[in-house]
């Protein structure tokens, strides 16, 4: 198995700023597109990521990974018996595993109908 790849595989990266968080963007040589987060911790979410058929594809992976989590009634009941859900400062938040980074955080959602 191969180490996690870290440096662009070509020069020409593409910055982007988005909700607050850097993200590149590389077109390989072989034409699929990769990005990565350059900035962001854990640091395993600085690995590049992809193989994507464009850039808008690619961008779309990071926007749907960073989004909040979108809930039922019936799951957030679920969560509020095994103790994932809390009130901070009047918000409700649930724990939820961050698809970007694989990191557990606490964490706004939306409540959507089952």
């Amino acid at each position: 198995m191969s180490a996690p790849c870290t440096e662009p595989p070509e020069p020409a990266a593409v910055r982007h700023e988005m909700v607050g968080t850097i993200v590149e963007t590389v077109r390989r040589t072989d034409g699929w597109w990769l990005y990565r987060c350059p900035e962001i911790l854990p640091v395993n979410a600085r690995y590049w990521r992809g193989h994507f058929e464009s850039e808008r594809a690619a961008i779309a992976d990071f926007v749907e990974k960073t989004r909040i989590p979108r809930i039922t009634p019936s799951r957030l009941q679920m969560l509020k018996r095994h103790g994932h859900h809390s009130v901070v400062n009047g918000t409700e938040m649930v724990l939820h595993l961050d698809p970007l980074t694989g990191a557990t955080v606490l964490t706004s959602f939306e409540l959507v109908t089952d």
